[in-house]
């Protein structure tokens, strides 16, 4: 049967024209029902809806334990859990010189130590300690007020540990309000006794995890979620963190298991309605909610750096970059926080009510090192922000102009027919930027000899006319 095109809907036509090679390949890219960290985090969050009317935060200060340091403006004390007794936790509270407060919290003399070296690399410079703030200690919080007015105040609840940000009395930002903190620590793997049977069979006996009963599970559930080893697709990841112990009854691979070390934190903004950043994500900037009633979208945000060639127009989806900062935005004021997490990081956005936001950060390893910019105006927190990273420095000027990139450039002569062709068309353009395929086997910066025998003659004759070579993935 023939079909005359005019009598096609336009849509109709439109979409035959689009390629059916554009697509998102969404199996490609973890959901957070596919990582175990992030089951364990929503899992948490599920129990303590459930149980509304007795959940509690196992995590308590020691207030015996707690120091005043740098001029009063430093507060360090140990935290117990209620969970696990015999593990230590360290919290350290500071308020900086700009307004910031700085929120840490580690794992003390764990069986291995935990990773705490994203601030290092993240921050221009180690922040000055406030010369003219102090803490007020009490039998159940200590309380700290700042700002040119005193405005500003940071209370840390002992019992259970929850750290908030006020300014004129009205709580801004909320840390642990709901109890979600949890800092998974190393552990070893319980095992039995292989049975007498299998030892008299001579057969290598398989060692389980032991049964007895677990008296945290009202707190991290019943199983034991990818504690030990997951799996994404057609690979399996184990968890190899370190010797766990020196029992001869292991196998080589169970001697090289830790366990979980997963981070969940929830932060609260009681009276902000509005949330930006956490970039990259290709979605609206006032971020649609995760959870809760009715939510946009049904997965975390996800931070994982990831080289998307095609995306939804609007999803969670990780993308290129990780930032893990967030603003939150009323009408009455702008605070934000910024995680120094550097792993995989999933966040949940709700909305409990129309002028409030409850967000749960869910991070695969590391430590709790929390920065909270005061604000109260979006101009405050870029400036705090900046006092954190650094002020982005301005761009070179050739960086201002056109930038021809293409995937891909096969070769030398490939790249002077580009150029001539610029010319010949008089289209400036001041950086060309070569793909892959410039490299030999993909490996950066090994040029391959077959289709680039001459990159320093080429890149001269770019260079000769006041351009620049690059080399990147477009």
């Amino acid at each position: 049967m023939k079909v005359l095109l005019s009598a096609l809907p336009v849509s109709l036509l439109l979409l035959s024209s689009i390629p059916t090679a554009v697509a998102f390949k969404a199996g490609d890219f973890k959901t957070c029902s596919q990582s175990g960290f992030c089951r364990r985090g929503r899992a948490l969050v599920a129990r303590a809806k459930d149980n509304v009317d007795t959940w509690r935060s196992p995590y308590s200060v020691d207030a015996q334990s707690l120091l005043l340091t740098s001029g009063r403006a430093s507060l360090s004390a140990a935290v117990k859990s209620e969970l696990y007794p015999d593990v230590k936790f360290n919290l350290e509270v500071r308020v900086h010189e700009d307004g910031v407060v700085r929120v840490r919290m580690d794992e003390v003399d764990g069986l291995k130590k935990r990773y705490n070296e994203a601030s290092k690399w993240a921050l221009a410079a180690e922040p000055s300690i406030s010369t003219h703030t102090e803490w007020k200690v009490g039998a159940s919080e200590a309380r700290a007020k700042f700002g040119k007015k005193l405005e500003h105040e940071v209370v840390v609840d002992f019992k259970p540990l929850r750290v908030v940000l006020k300014k004129d009395g009205k709580e801004q930002v909320v840390v642990n309000g709901r109890g979600l903190l949890h800092m998974e620590h190393y552990r070893n793997k319980a095992v039995e006794e292989p049975s007498a049977e299998a030892a008299e069979e001579g057969a290598e006996a398989q060692q389980v995890l032991d049964v007895k009963a677990n008296p945290n599970t009202w707190f991290e559930g019943d199983s034991e979620d990818a504690y030990w080893e997951e799996s994404f697709g057609s690979w399996t990841d184990s968890k190899p963190k370190g010797k766990s112990n020196h029992d001869h009854r292991l196998t080589t691979f169970q001697q090289w298991l830790l366990g979980p070390e997963s981070l969940s934190l929830d932060i609260d903004f009681p009276h902000h309605g509005h949330v930006y950043g956490i970039p990259q994500h290709a979605t609206s900037l006032d971020l649609p909610t995760t959870t809760g009633e009715e939510p946009f979208f049904s997965d975390p945000y996800r931070l994982y750096n990831a080289d998307v060639f095609e995306y939804l127009a609007s999803g969670t989806t990780s993308l290129y970059g990780s930032i893990p900062l967030m603003h939150a935005h009323s009408a009455d004021s702008t605070v934000a926080i910024f995680q120094a997490v550097g792993s995989e990081t999933w966040i949940d956005v709700a909305h409990p009510t129309a002028h409030s936001t409850g967000t749960h950060w869910i991070s695969e390893s590391g430590i709790l090192d929390l920065f909270i910019l005061p604000g109260p105006t979006p101009t405050d927190v870029f400036r705090q922000y900046g006092g954190l990273t650094g002020a982005a420095p301005l761009p070179a000027h050739w960086a201002l102009g056109y930038h021809q990139c293409r995937w891909n450039y096969v070769s030398s002569d490939d790249v002077r027919g580009v150029q001539k062709r610029f010319d010949e068309e008089d289209m400036p353009f001041d950086v060309l930027w070569l793909d892959i395929e410039y490299s030999k086997d993909h490996q950066y910066m090994i040029w391959d000899k077959k289709t680039f025998p001459d990159p320093v003659e080429m890149t001269n004759e770019v260079a000769a006319l006041g351009r620049k070579v690059g080399h990147m993935s477009c």
